[in-house]
């Protein structure tokens, strides 16, 4: 399989190197043709369009910021659907909504190219190992013609079910992520007002129920005041308003991912966006009247 991708940012740069690694041809395409450089050194070959990229490609990945750019990038004017060969097949890994994923779909199947909707689970480190979780929404004939090359790439794969699917189940991971990174603030704040370090909250619950994957990778980097983005206030925000649309249009209710949108609205408005989405810790010191503190 000759592969292109397309979006080489924090998550897209460590999964291109891992699908070189793995043995695939690759050709590259970013906005910022700079971004490139890493791949071509590593055996990449840059294109010089989004349109060459795709003529070029059995296998075309995309990991973008959000649905427009995937929208964008795959079905805009010279984009990927406007060259692409009968029998390509799209892998779109941003985050975006479910309803964006299927629409794209339907725009790719009247042009003979099959599209997946296949984000991913897991940070910049977990991206470069090679660990991902990936789940995917889209024909299962798709998913197995592709599934080499996201091993390459993962450690979990998951085919959740038709187009969307993939998406969706995405929001639903990401409600867990947004409300256990809630919870760990708010828990590592209510142990300084009652006067216990909150490294032995981060010491305790690495063991037993209260185990979380929010608290082992944010915990300690909360109370240093450590925001640098790994997966940014901005996009939690985006995912958790995109959950509770999808949970009014089902029927749902998610009152505790109600609450973690707040918060997470309170962190844009003082200008933290940008920042890791562990940044609501200080919005609950601020709350509670404390003082950062390193």
């Amino acid at each position: 399989m000759r592969i292109g991708f397309i979006g080489l940012g924090l998550m897209g740069t460590p999964l291109a190197i891992n699908i070189l690694k793995g043995g695939f041809e690759l050709t590259v395409w970013n906005r910022t043709a700079a971004k490139t450089e890493p791949l071509l050194a590593a055996g990449a070959v840059r294109a010089e369009s989004i349109g060459q990229l795709a003529r070029w490609s059995d296998v075309v990945i995309t990991m973008l910021t959000d649905a427009a750019a995937s929208e964008s990038v795959i079905c805009g004017e010279n984009g990927v659907l406007d060259n692409a060969r009968p029998g390509l097949i799209v892998i779109d890994m941003g985050s975006i909504a479910p309803e964006m994923s299927r629409s794209i779909a339907e725009r790719a199947k009247e042009r003979s190219v099959r599209m997946l909707d296949a984000p991913v689970t897991g940070n910049p480190k977990v991206a470069e190992a090679g660990k991902l979780g990936v789940m995917i929404g889209g024909e299962k004939e798709a998913v197995d013609h592709v599934r080499p090359l996201l091993e390459k790439v993962s450690a979990v794969i998951v085919h959740a079910g038709p187009s969307g699917a993939g998406s969706t189940l995405k929001l639903v991971n990401n409600l867990i992520m947004g409300v256990a990174i809630e919870a760990v603030a708010e828990a590592l704040v209510l142990a300084r007002k009652a006067g216990i370090d909150p490294d032995c909250v981060r010491q305790i619950t690495s063991v037993g129920g209260a185990r979380t994957g929010a608290m082992e990778t944010r915990g300690s980097r909360m109370v240093a005041h450590d925001f640098s983005p790994h997966f940014s206030t901005d996009n939690m925000h985006k995912d958790l308003s995109t959950a509770l649309r999808l949970a009014d249009a089902v029927g749902a209710v998610a009152p505790a991912a109600s609450a973690a949108l707040e918060v997470l609205r309170a962190a844009r408005a003082q200008g933290k966006g940008s920042l890791d989405s562990a940044v609501v810790y200080t919005v609950i010191e601020q709350l509670c009247g404390l003082s950062p503190r390193g």
